[in-house]
């Protein structure tokens, strides 16, 4: 039997009985579903991204930042993060000693 990943598996497929394939089965093909809907999704926001960048002549990393930080509701954080980003760069990469 050949043992797939980290999670090393003791069933053997014929040990499934065949309530236990049909679960398995229903399970990878709502797995499908899901990850179908992901892809959808993913190309939504691209064209979204694509669109109102060109739009308002906006880069795409901006936008993109904007709608991360909004979802995550952590505008705080990221603008501490970036001033505590730029004193560092600031001091150690642009400080000529």
């Amino acid at each position: 039997m050949s043992l797939l990943g980290h999670n090393k598996s003791n069933v053997n497929v014929n040990s499934l009985t065949p309530e236990q394939k049909k679960d398995l089965k229903k399970v990878i093909q709502e797995l499908d579903n899901s990850l179908t809907r992901i892809a959808a999704e993913r190309e939504y926001q691209k064209e979204a991204i694509e669109e109102i960048s060109t739009k308002l002549g906006l880069d795409k990393k901006l936008v993109k930042l904007m709608a991360k930080v909004h979802h995550k509701a952590n505008f705080n954080d990221t603008v501490e993060e970036n001033k505590t980003f730029e004193e560092f760069y600031d001091m150690v990469i642009n400080n000529e000693e």
